[in-house]
């Protein structure tokens, strides 16, 4: 009896310290992050995606299409990714999806899926927001899938009965009763069950993790949901009803539910207590007992989850978009109520030490300029402004008024090797398509920016082309800004499109840009002087521009 008895206060007492251990780990894991989510407040976003994450963050916006969206052109030619991932400091897989969304699908309509207020109140209230954003991180987000992955399997997914996992309940009880019997059959009946338990475990445990981690992910979210509800937040009440309705909903889903929230489909916890249950529910099968009634509850809620994925995530892109305004030099709330594009000292966002510009037009706008000088960098920031504008109401700017714009560009292109298709096709491709979106009946203008028109051709067929393509642009619900070398086209375009240009300070050989735009066309060249400043051959430089002028002079190449 006294052996029993320190046998059972050993446990005790291993069972305390394991607990307390728990504890103390907790506590410092929590201390660690909120501090690390106060000293990210207001820093670009520097999140690691693993395992394919990036390619599964389309999840929801396949779920959540829109009447105009940023296609694959003008989201690469606009570094759209990287803006994105710089952007992202959301603390869930709802959160990242949700803004992803966002910055895909700029609204038309003049209107604002985030609260200008709700973004600013965040940025006021640390405390608040670091509570709600450990309540995000609670939630997490799937290494590689999202949720939309396998919602919509579940339907077809076979139930799964008691009886499936009833022996791996009743065969260890028996093993325990034939002991008292006879300790050796007893023993190698307990054995043989336990391996057959566990060989049945691990099978149906591999067929079924895909839906264990949406089960775990669903089961977080309803618990982030219910936690974000009981909150008095003056920032999200219209969130708030929807999590509150969803989590009554899914009441009976959630009973029991935690014995699925341990780590993701094995046993990689260190506490000893999760480790105990791990083994457990090796044994008796618990956790696919209850993976098979709660997929009973969960089958035909899709569209509940959904309303909810969108509650949740609309409140932490709110809180990163909110972050990542505190990180801008200078942004404004936009006006889409314009008439014109009009935007005083824009910014490029990705850039580390960007110059200002401001313009106001009414009409389409030709950019000429040396090389390097910024007409390419002006005009994705003059784009980006557009979209940012439409979809995360901020403009990296003093200032931004304009109607709202289904946004293209034609800028970065390159060979397309698996099509087999030079630049030249792939270009007229891409300006067909802004054509053809030019050209539809919508009450929606378009914001296009297209850069050096058909570089990838000759000459006289560029010039004389691009003169016809950029005249068909030119029309009153369109807003175009070009950029091009060809200085001819200030000419041929001349009343059609104004004039801007950056130009470059010469020092020697040697030159620098102001990086301002200027209005007017340019009156300069550079390419030669870029040679000599670049440490090419004198005497490259100077055969090259002898041979620029007599052209210039005479209008024949010299050989």
């Amino acid at each position: 009896m006294e052996t029993y008895l320190t046998m059972i206060g050993i446990v005790a007492l291993f069972l305390v310290i394991s607990a307390a251990i728990g504890i103390r780990d907790g506590r410092q894991r929590e201390a660690r992050q909120r501090k690390m989510l106060r000293e990210s407040f207001g820093k670009p976003g520097a999140k690691e995606y693993r395992d394919g994450r990036l390619s599964q963050i389309p999840g929801y916006l396949l779920r959540h299409r829109s009447d105009f969206e940023i296609d694959d052109i003008t989201w690469n030619d606009l570094d759209l990714e990287l803006l994105y991932r710089r952007i992202d400091s959301t603390c869930s897989g709802a959160g990242e999806e949700y803004l992803y969304r966002l910055l895909r699908c700029p609204r038309t309509d003049g209107g604002t899926d985030l609260s200008e207020e709700g973004m600013q109140w965040w940025a006021a209230h640390e405390t608040e927001r670091v509570d709600v954003q450990r309540t995000l991180q609670d939630l997490g987000r799937d290494s590689k899938y999202s949720v939309y992955d396998y919602l919509d399997l579940m339907d077809d997914l076979p139930d799964r009965s008691l009886s499936a996992d009833l022996p791996a309940i009743v065969l260890p009880v028996v093993s325990f009763g034939i002991m008292l019997i006879s300790p050796p059959v007893g023993l190698i009946a307990l054995l043989a069950s336990l391996a057959f338990n566990m060989i049945t475990y691990f099978r149906v445990k591999g067929e079924i993790e895909p839906y264990l981690s949406t089960f775990r992910y669903v089961i977080r979210l309803l618990d982030c949901g219910k936690k974000l509800s009981e909150r008095t937040f003056p920032c999200y009440d219209r969130e708030k009803e929807v999590m509150k309705a969803t989590c009554r909903s899914f009441s009976g889903f959630m009973r029991g539910s935690g014995i699925l929230l341990r780590g993701k489909g094995g046993m990689t916890s260190s506490n000893p207590a999760d480790l105990l249950l791990d083994y457990l529910c090796i044994i008796f099968h618990i956790d696919l007992i209850k993976f098979g009634s709660m997929l009973k509850d969960l089958r035909g809620k899709g569209d509940e989850i959904d309303a909810l994925i969108t509650a949740v995530g609309s409140v932490d892109a709110q809180i990163s978009v909110s972050s990542w305004r505190e990180s801008l030099p200078v942004y404004c709330v936009p006006d889409l109520t314009g008439t014109c594009y009009e935007v005083k000292d824009l910014v490029h966002p990705l850039l580390e030490a960007p110059v200002p510009n401001s313009i106001s037009v009414d009409a389409p706008v030709l950019l000429t300029g040396s090389n390097a000088s910024g007409k390419s960098t002006f005009l994705k920031a003059a784009a980006l402004a557009a979209v940012l504008a439409q979809s995360l109401h901020t403009v990296p700017a003093a200032s931004y008024r304009s109607p709202c714009y289904r946004i293209y560009t034609s800028m970065a292109l390159r060979d397309d090797i698996r099509s087999g298709e030079s630049y030249f096709i792939v270009e007229i491709r891409s300006l067909k398509r802004v054509l053809d979106a030019a050209s539809e009946d919508s009450k929606v203008p378009v914001l296009c920016c297209v850069d050096e028109v058909l570089r990838g051709t000759n000459t006289i067929e560029r010039i004389s082309a691009s003169t016809e393509i950029l005249k068909s642009l030119a029309k009153e619900h369109i807003q175009i800004f070009a950029a091009t070398h060809d200085m001819e086209l200030t000419q041929l375009l001349e009343g059609t499109y104004v004039n801007y240009h950056f130009s470059e300070i010469l020092d020697g050989d040697d030159v620098k840009f102001s990086y301002l735009l200027q209005e007017g066309p340019a009156d300069s060249r550079n390419a030669i002087r870029l040679l000599r400043a670049l440490g090419y051959d004198p005497g490259i430089a100077d055969r090259a521009e002898e041979r620029a002028k007599h052209f210039m002079a005479s209008g024949e190449w010299q050989p």
